[in-house]
């Protein structure tokens, strides 16, 4: 089976037959643009071109809706971390002072809550109360510990 190669630009140029004589068209406005003027024409006829190519003109204009890209999705909240951390560290402060880090960890996330702004800010405060009475139930627990020590 042989092909034969579609015409070429200049081929089909040459099969249109002589030129159409149109009257001459009137100047645009001064504050007018004309559609593709921002466009150049190539200055060389390329063959290898797709006759689609001029098609990315219809992709720039002022037709077109301006892009608004999608709202960011609010990252997850600490509040209710660090209530819950606030509140297993104040069940442990009840019974044992060794815990006293968790306490920490509680209070730290507590503060972390407070300084953003789409995080509860109720939430965050029970967690930086209950954290803090968490640490100072520990510390109570390690000094009456640590007391009982030192009396032998």
């Amino acid at each position: 089976m042989t092909d034969t190669p579609p015409p070429t630009r200049r081929a089909r140029k040459e099969e249109a037959g002589p030129a159409v004589d149109l009257p001459p068209v009137p100047p645009l406005p001064a504050g007018v643009r004309a559609a593709g003027s921002e466009i150049v024409a190539p200055e060389v006829d390329d063959d290898n071109r797709l006759p689609t190519a001029q098609l990315e003109m219809a992709a720039f204009g002022d037709h077109l809706i301006p892009y608004a890209p999608p709202v960011p999705p609010k990252p997850p909240s600490v509040a209710p971390w660090a209530l819950g951390v606030a509140v297993i560290a104040l069940a442990a402060a009840l019974f044992t002072g060794w815990l006293l880090p968790v306490g920490v960890i509680g209070s730290t996330l507590a503060i972390v809550s407070l300084r953003r702004a789409h995080d509860s800010r109720r939430v965050a405060v029970w967690a930086l109360a209950l954290a803090l009475l968490s640490v100072a139930f520990s510390v109570g627990w390690l000094v009456w510990g640590f007391s009982q020590l030192a009396v032998g």
